[in-house]
């Protein structure tokens, strides 16, 4: 189990302050706040860093997690998985909607370099058929989602 942080990181306040723009009955303040912290994440997601920011429900990430305590596994093993069943088609990431209820958090994983080109290339050449164009990131949260998430979406 992850310590808990002194601070909380920049995005994380981002992510904390959209929720309260929210229930603040703010919600064209939280979705700008909600693009800057796209944008920032954005910015993180180099092609050298193997790491990737996921934007998903806390109750996801913590399904996904009691499942790869139970079965062994890890969370980039998770993202593989999603990553295989999207690149051969057997996986068509939905975007994300905003839902009521459920706390979102962000949440790293790690994914090689190389997978996320794979993913990339894929996306360009299907984002007709796949009505949008996710990125790695988005292709692997959407999957934590359809597995583990609490708020299937329609």
């Amino acid at each position: 189990m992850a310590r808990p942080k002194k601070h909380p990181a920049q995005t994380d306040l981002l992510a904390e302050s959209a929720e309260f723009l929210d229930e603040a009955g703010k919600p064209d303040h939280a979705k700008a706040v909600r693009e800057v912290l796209s944008d920032l994440t954005r910015s993180r997601a180099r092609e050298d860093n193997p790491t990737l920011s996921l934007w998903t429900y806390r109750e996801t990430w913590r399904a996904a997690q009691d499942d790869c305590e139970k079965r062994g596994r890890s969370i980039p093993d998770l993202v593989e998985d999603g990553f295989a069943a999207f690149l051969a088609g057997r996986f068509k990431p939905k975007k994300a909607q905003r839902a009521s209820g459920g706390a979102k958090g962000q949440f790293s994983a790690r994914a090689s370099a190389e997978r996320r080109q794979e993913v990339a290339a894929y996306v360009a050449a299907h984002a007709e058929s796949l009505g949008w164009s996710p990125s790695p990131q988005q292709v692997a949260a959407a999957w934590l989602e359809h597995k583990y998430g609490p708020y299937k979406r329609t």
